[in-house]
């Protein structure tokens, strides 16, 4: 019944988030801060009534208009509903043009009341293409402002708590504290209304970090972002990382803005819808995703067709044709193959002896191995000199290990100091 709800919904220029019970709705109404709220009274976890009550007891909500939309249809819950300040009560089943005639009343009386409001409700409004937010939050900390900043940009919209002229809290779409005020500053056009509010906001959202150094790090992301993207290179179609790859870090202790991305590299997101799903900046995800990129950890581009995982080391080689064996280095290895660093290469096509161990793992490798590029020079493309060997008769069990070897390798790499040092 919910999701039909919905579904009517669609058809109306809104957005609209679903919640499966009342504490759903009071915790999702902590992220997104709605223009409506539509209540069956009859609902798991805490009822209607009980939901009302708590977003009218509560100052950043209690001017939320609700409609009721239950089956309950006795005159007392009807009465009961109006008096505790909703908007409407519709008893189902309710047609369609009817519901959707409700709700547009509703919001067309909630944006008049807006355009209305006294003076001293509305310290301040304008366009972000005359006043950025760089220059907003400047002014308001000069002025030590209290109150909400609302913003809008292309349907999007975000509010930034100011508390005597501080960056205190920030909310925009599923983004929360720092990572929303960084996806803001890149909005360069759209409206700002400030309005006189105190309190707080909830713990996700709240922001520590001092006005100047918030916007430089934010000005700082946003030019290092175009670099990125191009870093990124061509991310048409979903996004998807390698499954043993993507359950490997999902078992890890990551943070929640890092674990949340990686649960959604599941296919599902192309790149624009990761960026609007993510909990992270745009900065943040792209820079996530370029280190996904460079450690062959996306199936993405090459990546994708090689099919395995593959890891740079550096690991002694030893290979020979029929007569003896040579040393090398290597320096990219995978459970299908390695490329091996040397000037003494044989003929694409020829079968080879390798023998290699790795670090750690107690029984050494010898297979035998088909060369599928060779070259005695490094190339005019930046290839180095040395031969791609594909193995040929690597048993099962042996390319199990290689592949965990590999794969465990990368994972630190990921979580590495350097990976770190992205925000989530």
């Amino acid at each position: 019944m919910a999701q039909m709800m919905v579904d009517m919904l669609a058809e109306l220029p809104i957005e609209v988030s679903l919640a499966r019970n009342g504490r759903e709705a009071l915790a999702l109404m902590e992220k997104v801060r709605p223009d409506l709220v539509l209540l069956d009274c009859m609902m798991p976890e805490l009822d209607g009534f009980e939901v009302a009550a708590a977003l009218k007891a509560t100052p950043a909500t209690q001017d939320i208009p609700i409609i009721f939309l239950t089956a309950r249809g006795r005159v007392e819950d009807k009465v009961r509903g109006l008096e505790m300040g909703a908007e409407d009560y519709l008893i189902k089943p309710v047609r369609r043009e009817e519901m959707l005639a409700r709700v547009r009343n509703v919001l067309r009386r909630c944006e008049a009341r807006r355009a209305a409001a006294p003076a001293e409700s509305s310290l301040m409004r304008g366009r972000l293409e005359i006043m950025g937010l760089p220059n907003l939050v400047q002014v308001l900390e000069t002025e030590r402002r209290t109150g909400t900043l609302r913003l809008t940009s292309d349907g999007r919209r975000g509010e930034i708590l100011f508390l005597e002229g501080r960056v205190a809290y920030a909310m925009e779409g599923v983004r929360q504290g720092e990572a929303a005020v960084y996806r803001m500053l890149g909005w360069g056009q759209g409206d700002f209304e400030l309005e006189w509010t105190s309190g707080s906001g909830p713990p996700a959202a709240q922001i520590t970090r001092p006005n100047q150094s918030l916007l430089m790090e934010g000005i700082r992301r946003l030019d290092e972002i175009p670099a990125l993207r191009r870093s990124l290179g061509s991310a048409d179609g979903p996004i998807k990382m390698f499954p043993v790859f993507r359950d490997g870090l999902l078992r890890r202790t990551l943070p929640s803005g890092f674990h949340q991305l990686v649960s959604l590299c599941d296919g599902s997101h192309d790149l624009a819808g990761l960026l609007e799903a993510s909990a992270l900046d745009e900065w943040g995800v792209l820079s996530y995703l370029v280190r996904f990129v460079t450690l062959g950890m996306l199936e993405h581009g090459i990546v994708a067709k090689r099919g395995s995982p593959r890891l740079g080391i550096q690991i002694g080689v030893e290979f020979t044709s029929v007569k003896e064996f040579k040393t090398a280095r290597s320096l990219d290895v995978s459970s299908r193959g390695m490329f091996v660093r040397t000037g003494q290469v044989y003929p694409v096509g020829e079968e080879i002896l390798v023998r290699f161990s790795l670090p750690g793992v107690a029984r050494p490798f010898k297979v035998l191995g088909r060369v599928m590029w060779s070259s005695a020079t490094d190339t005019p493309q930046g290839l180095p000199a040395g031969m791609g060997i594909q193995f040929v008769d690597l048993l099962g069990q042996e390319q199990g290990v290689i592949e965990q070897y590999v794969v465990e390798l990368l994972l630190d790499r990921m979580l590495t100091p350097e990976a770190s040092d992205t925000k989530a």
